[in-house]
């Protein structure tokens, strides 16, 4: 692509990603992070006042949000109602449903497996014990992103990076939107004690991830929907379960950074040989 048919998306992409950066940090998430103010509690009986927890909800939706805004402006309903087209394309293919769930059912394995090498033990009831949990689930996460970051975002910035560095520049972006929450009390980030590096490298490799279902369903933005909402149940299943040191948290993400760096290559070899396809017609 040209520099002209490229410069618009990329400005549109970096307006949303500096304002969902910026309302997070200096309206919503931030603020509690400084002055220290418990929000909702996941994890333990910290508990912060009802305006607190408003910011929190509030700051969640950030990425959504922002992006419906940007849609509804520059859009209108053309753009809204293309949006909600890709919000129920529900039929991705079962291959694309089973490499979703593979993806989470094998990273989940893995960390209970690391748990259990570690001395600790897993309670496999917990996955049906918890299923109440599961539809609140898609709101917080699932819907309250998943517009944003995909819906809005990863085009726009393949409009002039490959899919690849795109998905690596939007989990860059995603990572540090969570930023502010290792500093507020009561989120699992700040009471579990996660480090933000090996945080950081996750999100970076669940972005990738991430981006190599959406490129494959035609931009669905269910897919994303679907796999962040399968992801963070089991995330908090096998978090509520294992028994946390120091080697546990460094080491729980690592079997999404190992998934992610194969379908890197795998992915990068795929996108070469197709542009080498298409060169020669």
């Amino acid at each position: 692509m040209t520099t002209s048919t490229t410069s618009k998306p990329i400005r549109e992409a970096g307006l949303f990603l500096a304002l969902t950066l910026g309302l997070s940090y200096l309206v919503f998430w931030g603020p509690l992070a400084v002055f220290q103010v418990p929000a909702i509690s996941f994890v333990g009986s910290k508990m912060g006042p009802a305006w607190a927890i408003a910011l929190y909800v509030m700051g969640g939706f950030v990425p959504s949000g922002a992006a419906v805004a940007l849609i509804a402006l520059k859009e209108g309903r053309r753009g809204l109602g293309e949006l909600w087209r890709r919000m129920i394309q529900f039929h991705i293919g079962w291959r694309m449903y089973v490499a979703a769930i593979a993806i989470v059912v094998f990273g989940a394995a893995c960390q209970i497996g690391l748990n259990n090498l570690l001395g600790g033990t897993f309670d496999v009831k917990l996955f049906l014990t918890q299923l109440p949990s599961f539809l609140p689930l898609l709101i917080l996460g699932p819907l309250s992103e998943e517009l944003g970051w995909r819906g809005y975002a990863q085009d726009r910035l393949q409009a002039r990076w490959s899919p690849q560095v795109a998905s690596i520049i939007l989990g860059i972006v995603w990572a540090f939107w969570h930023l502010p929450l290792f500093f507020i009390p009561g989120t699992s980030q700040h009471e579990l004690g996660v480090p933000f590096i090996g945080f950081f490298f996750s999100i970076v490799s669940m972005s990738l991830l991430f981006g190599w279902l959406h490129n494959h369903t035609g931009g669905s933005v269910w897919t994303a929907i679907f796999f962040h909402w399968i992801y963070t149940y089991a995330g908090q299943v096998v978090a509520t379960g294992v028994r946390r040191n120091t080697l546990f948290n460094w080491l729980e993400y690592a079997p999404y950074v190992l998934m992610a760096m194969l379908v890197f290559i795998v992915w990068s070899r795929e996108t070469r040989s197709a542009r080498f396809a298409a060169s020669r017609m």
